[in-house]
């Protein structure tokens, strides 16, 4: 039991991840989609994403004292399973990427207005590097706490939003086509349940309990109504047409919560659950490049430092690869489900099959 934990607090971590590509991304990219139906969209989504989820729970279930890449490695072979290793690791860089430019991009634009981006980033980057540096129960720990701290957030925000709801700014629904409906359900279950594929670093008997796939898709279930709620909010406050203008519109419609006469500015402190959300995210990456690097021949001190410059390669390339370009989020539509999405799902597929295949034999 020394190096177990709970379920329980790898599925707040993954509630946390996969909430992390919503701020100022998929909720844009969705209300631009899908429009008015845009919450029509993520409720299919919400289904649509038990299938790379239910993936992930039998691929879990396959081996469970190995994690991805020793998995691989016994499903495959030596050679393609280091194949789909590298992919792994590189698909968790990519994610840093994302993650640093997304988290120093909002904190930059909202706290530190005046702060150099590689400050900002080195802040971040100290403390990926800390937390890789120690073991999984220090991770989840943290984790836990964000959960927590969000959680009350968000009830907080919901009853303090709740008078501001005009349910005439969502109606009618289904103007949007079928096919633009369609396509934001299933960008909305790239964005989510998709995320599940870089907890397979994680194998399932790190956890003391046996509930571990239950909580999973319970928290999964969870985090996604609870986006769907914040779309609810931001439709019925603003109505798409004003909501697609904002950069960050979940920001905006904090401003309307006002507790005092003050001049407080209480949306600084209620919009710090996404800080916590993407930190997750980078976190998770981070944690599944260390693990690889735990396969190989190095020492734990050089594999904090190759976990160092693996993050300081991904802050630069995050400043540089989309510069200061306003459309930046173009960019990232554009090319997210093809470089990101597709390629997880299709590597969740394949290894999906090849563990039905191995248990059909096993049987």
């Amino acid at each position: 039991m020394k190096n177990k934990v709970s379920s329980v607090q790898i599925s707040m971590l993954f509630a946390l991840v996969l909430s992390s590509m919503y701020l100022g991304l998929g909720d844009i990219i969705l209300l631009d989609i899908s429009k008015n139906d845009a919450i029509i969209s993520m409720i299919i989504g919400l289904i649509l994403g038990f299938i790379p989820l239910f993936m992930y729970v039998k691929i879990n279930n396959c081996y469970p004292n190995l994690n991805i890449f020793n998995k691989n490695k016994k499903l495959f072979g030596k050679k393609i399973g280091q194949v789909l290793n590298f992919l792994f690791v590189t698909l968790c860089f990519f994610m840093i990427i994302i993650s640093y430019r997304s988290l120093i991009t909002f904190i930059n634009s909202k706290y530190l207005t005046e702060t150099p981006y590689y400050v900002i980033g080195i802040l971040i980057l100290i403390t990926s590097i800390i937390l890789s540096a120690n073991k999984t129960q220090t991770l989840l720990r943290v984790s836990q706490i964000m959960f927590v701290i969000v959680s009350v957030l968000i009830i907080f925000i919901e009853i303090f939003l709740f008078k501001y709801i005009e349910i005439d700014n969502i109606l009618p629904l289904f103007k949007t086509s079928i096919n633009d409906i369609l396509y934001g359900a299933i960008y909305y279950a790239s964005l989510t349940s998709i995320t599940s594929f870089f907890f397979l670093s994680i194998y399932k008997n790190k956890a003391s309990d046996n509930n571990f796939n239950k909580n999973m898709i319970i928290f999964y279930v969870l985090a996604t109504i609870s986006l769907t709620i914040v779309m609810f909010y931001i439709i019925s406050c603003f109505g798409y047409k004003l909501a697609s203008i904002f950069e960050y519109p979940e920001y905006v419609i904090l401003k309307k919560i006002i507790v005092s006469n003050s001049e407080f500015h209480i949306e600084n402190i209620l919009s710090f659950r996404w800080i916590f959300y993407i930190i997750s995210l980078a976190n998770i990456s981070i944690y599944g490049i260390k693990k690889y690097l735990e396969e190989t021949s190095l020492s734990n001190k050089k594999q904090i430092i190759v976990v160092a410059l693996i993050c300081m390669l991904a802050l630069f390339l995050s400043k540089n690869i989309f510069l200061n370009d306003p459309n930046s989020i173009i960019i990232f539509k554009k090319y997210y489900l093809f470089i990101v999405a597709v390629p997880i799902f299709i590597i969740l597929t394949v290894t999906f099959i090849k563990t039905l295949f191995v248990k059909k034999n096993q049987n």
